[in-house]
């Protein structure tokens, strides 16, 4: 199977995302509709923050130099429910019988939402009815926000281990992504002498990585308008002390430290969006490149995890309890 067809999970959030009506939103005065979207967004980006920089360990062991390990592996990252769903009452000019609207990793509930364009002197007051957009939480793998990670580790000198984040880039449905990464392993134990003999590993290891997901909403808006493109862009770090134990063929590994990163969301092009005056005549208003946010996630996280191995070939699976607790689950193949 090739890694791109493993990569439809990565981009599986956006692409049900896209059938959301999220595009509906921009019908709104500029303050409530960013806090639509903030609320609405904010679950599908710090997920993917966690997810994506999920799995870069299965072991605190390093290479021997020039020893490899080549891993994929199947991140996922499960949104509190407190984060399914976001409030609405602090809307100025949108009402709803609703208290509360599903966030993108929620249900798939709908409902209206009256939208008042207050008159500015120069144009009337307009007004519109949408529906809010719906979650998608039901067409998501374990109602996770997902991510696959393919990695390669090379043992190096001074007892350390580069290990490698790449994903071939992919460009189809409308869609352009780019996946990449690096981190450093380092050996801790080489420097109490003897006690590198045991089964037991200790190791650092630091991590940065960066995902590009460019999506062209054109084709599927809505609204009228030209350029329709959505920008998603990810930055993740950790820093983490490493530790495992080998027994027989299995492997215990735990990891603890610092975890974060920063996420982007723009939605660029020219949107004409529609309206009704108080004396039912029709008014078009039109913006460009209307929303640009960013998300920020950092904290502390536990790892615990076991590796089952069969000659070269490994498969493991790991917990990391977070503000959004992922499940990683993988294989690999190694040579020491």
């Amino acid at each position: 199977m090739k890694f791109n067809s493993v990569l439809f999970f990565l981009i599986l959030p956006f692409l049900c995302w896209s059938q959301s009506g999220f595009e509906s939103i921009l019908l709104a005065v500029e303050s409530d509709s960013k806090k639509l979207f903030q609320g609405y967004m904010s679950p599908l980006m710090k997920g993917a923050i966690y997810s994506s920089n999920a799995g870069w360990f299965n072991s605190a062991k390093v290479h021997k130099k020039l020893g490899v390990d080549l891993s994929l592996r199947l991140n996922a990252s499960f949104v509190p429910v407190s984060d399914q769903v976001f409030s609405i009452s602090n809307l100025e000019y949108v009402t709803s019988k609703a208290a509360n609207l599903p966030t993108i990793i929620g249900d798939s509930r709908q409902e209206d939402l009256l939208i008042t364009i207050p008159s500015d002197g120069i144009l009337p007051q307009m007004s519109t009815t949408i529906k809010a957009p719906k979650g998608i939480k039901n067409k998501l793998p374990l109602g996770a926000v997902p991510a696959p990670v393919l990695q390669l580790g090379i043992g190096i000198p001074f007892d350390t281990e580069l290990i490698i984040r790449y994903s071939p880039e992919y460009h189809r449905k409308g869609i352009d992504m780019s996946l990449k990464g690096i981190g450093i392993k380092h050996n801790l134990l080489q420097y109490f002498g003897p006690i590198d003999r045991f089964p037991l590993n200790v190791s650092a290891l630091a991590s940065f990585s960066q995902m590009k997901i460019d999506y062209d909403i054109q084709s599927f808006s809505s609204i009228n308008g030209s350029g329709q493109i959505a920008q998603f862009n990810l930055n993740n770090y950790n820093l983490l002390l490493l530790a495992s134990l080998d027994v027989l063929v299995v492997n215990f590994y735990a990891g603890i430290g610092l975890s974060g990163g920063n996420s982007s969301f723009k939605m660029l092009g020219k949107y004409d969006l529609q309206y009704q005056t108080e004396s039912n005549i029709p008014l078009t208003r039109s913006l460009k490149d209307p929303i640009d946010m960013n998300f920020n996630v950092s904290g502390y996280q536990t790892t615990v995890g076991a590796k089952f191995k069969f000659l070269i070939f490994s498969a493991f699976a790991d917990f990391t309890f977070q503000e959004y607790n992922t499940l990683s689950v993988g294989i690999s193949v190694n040579f020491r």
